[in-house]
């Protein structure tokens, strides 16, 4: 009787390549899908494949105006380029591991998790 693995391992998933749809400069902030970002460490022009970040902290600029705690979940905003803790609409970031007050600012983020 043969053995059919249910799962196959096909990479370790920290860094990935994408196939850009737009351009994209390394740094970038990038949503994939509704339930996570990656973070581009190679830019690239629309239909290239570059490689994205899917896990580290990472400093990303934060909404001016809400004050983020530790440990608080943040979403993208690919409108306004920048994190915030508003769902409807944005792309799951991770989780605050800095807080900021209602100025100006960045945070850290544990991106994907």
């Amino acid at each position: 009787m043969a053995i059919v693995k249910k799962a196959v391992e096909f990479q370790e998933g920290r860094v990935i390549e994408f196939t850009c749809t737009s351009d994209v400069v390394v740094g970038d902030v990038v949503p994939l899908g509704t339930g996570m970002i990656g973070i581009a460490v190679k830019s690239g022009l629309v239909g290239e494949v570059i490689t994205l970040e899917l896990e580290k902290v990472w400093t990303i600029k934060a909404k001016d105006s809400e004050a983020i705690a530790i440990g608080d979940k943040v979403y993208w905003d690919n409108t306004a380029k920048e994190l915030t803790k508003t769902t409807t609409s944005n792309t799951y970031a991770g989780i605050s591991i800095s807080s900021k007050s209602t100025s100006a600012g960045t945070i850290n983020v544990k991106i994907s998790r």
